[in-house]
């Protein structure tokens, strides 16, 4: 079980400087239409990937996952990206978890894509593997890693170091995963390289203790992300949107086995080399407690915790940016974009747990304050429950046979 990922906002980000900076951009709106690549978004609020725990056993879809998407289209969100997507049967993350590992998924995936486009959604999967930052199953699965590295939080040890023939297969999963995908209809696809999920692993040092030419100085470390995209742009054309969840900065120190700022810096300008459509800005590390969801943050001080660190890559790397993390304010979100130059988008995640239709009574009245309270009760259970906030707890909400 995990415990609450909470940590004083002093240990994180800096207190957002954007204001110092000289504005880059003429007013842009909360509620305009923006675009990522080709694809073109109703306004700029986006649900990011949050796992629901409301697919069957074998990962596939369920009409619980998708009254959950109709709620988020008709609040007003302009793109769902659904939660944590494995491609692959060995790295099935939880009981509930979404799976599109199989040809044979394309089919109910439509109906998953066709009742977020009829409620008003564009809708996007994340793809991901979990690797060892799970402990679901694993006397009976094979736990890729990129080191034998017990996880800080799980404890789980990999029982397959990845081989280079390991990493091919990998590499081609990923591949196939977006191309079903696609088939199904998917407005985009994203690739989760962040908060220490697999292939997040490799880039940081502290998982990966490797020799080879996957491990050592970043150029080597970043190697598996970017085969990764190379394969995935190649799979599904030029024109295909995809993005990529990066950190803008782990927050953990080079001496303690994270990035410093300018590795994650050479990640997301690799990445855009590569063909990547937008990067989806997080940060922070699972080694010292301080993950991504923050807690205690209704301080304008406190809220969008990442946007310093996307303005850092927005300066550097020309492709479209969304900004993930303790997005609470518009007024404070519009001065995000007016004073940087490639953020068009913000990701939300426990606000819209809470309610699903904070874009609509934020279109109506822009000073409503949401009644998320980032207290992490929502993910204090991650992987025993269907996610849901405390504030709409329901004794039918909790899944059984966990």
């Amino acid at each position: 079980m995990m415990k609450f990922m909470g940590v004083a906002a002093a240990s994180g980000p800096a207190t957002l400087s954007l204001n110092a900076n000289a504005s880059v951009n003429t007013h842009r709106s909360l509620f305009e239409e923006t675009k990522l690549g080709t694809l073109t978004l109703k306004n700029r609020i986006i649900r990011s990937a949050a796992s629901q725990y409301r697919a069957t056993v074998d990962g596939d879809p369920t009409e619980d996952l998708m009254r959950v998407h109709r709620e988020l289209a008709e609040g007003g969100v302009s793109l769902i990206i659904t939660g944590l997507t494995y491609i692959m049967p060995e790295d099935q993350y939880g009981n509930g978890g979404t799976g599109l590992y199989d040809d044979s998924q394309i089919e109910m995936y439509k109906k998953v894509v066709q009742n977020a486009h009829d409620h008003g959604s564009k809708i996007a999967v994340q793809l991901a593997m979990v690797g060892p930052q799970s402990n679901y199953r694993t006397d009976r699965r094979k736990v890729y890693g990129a080191s034998k590295v017990p996880h800080p939080i799980y404890g789980t040890i990999p029982n397959q170091v990845m081989t280079k023939e390991d990493i091919n297969f990998a590499v081609d999963a990923f591949a196939n995963a977006a191309v079903r995908a696609q088939k199904s209809g998917f407005d985009a696809i994203e690739l989760h390289f962040a908060h220490n999920y697999l292939v997040s692993q490799f880039l940081f040092p502290y998982y990966n203790d490797r020799k080879d030419e996957y491990g050592g100085p970043i150029e080597n470390r970043a190697r598996f992300a970017f085969e990764i995209v190379e394969a995935v742009r190649a799979a599904v054309g030029p024109e295909f949107p995809i993005i990529a969840k990066v950190h803008g900065r782990d927050y953990l120190g080079s001496l303690a086995g994270g990035n410093t700022q300018e590795e994650n810096l050479f990640v997301a300008k690799g990445l855009a080399e590569r063909g990547i459509t937008a990067l989806d800005i997080s940060g922070g590390n699972k080694v010292r407690g301080m993950g991504e969801f923050h807690p205690d943050i209704q301080n304008e001080k406190d809220q969008s915790y990442f946007a310093d660190d996307a303005k850092f890559i927005s300066d550097n790397v020309d492709v479209p940016l969304i900004v993930t993390g303790g997005n609470r304010t518009p007024k404070l979100m519009e001065e995000i974009l007016a004073n940087t130059k490639n953020i068009q988008a913000f990701g939300f995640g426990r606000t819209l747990l809470s309610e699903p239709d904070l874009a609509n009574k934020w279109k109506q009245d822009p000073s409503h304050r949401p009644r998320c309270l980032a207290c992490n009760w929502c993910i204090a259970n991650y992987g025993t429950q269907k996610s849901q906030c405390i504030l709409n707890a329901s004794r039918a909400y909790i899944t059984p046979g966990h």
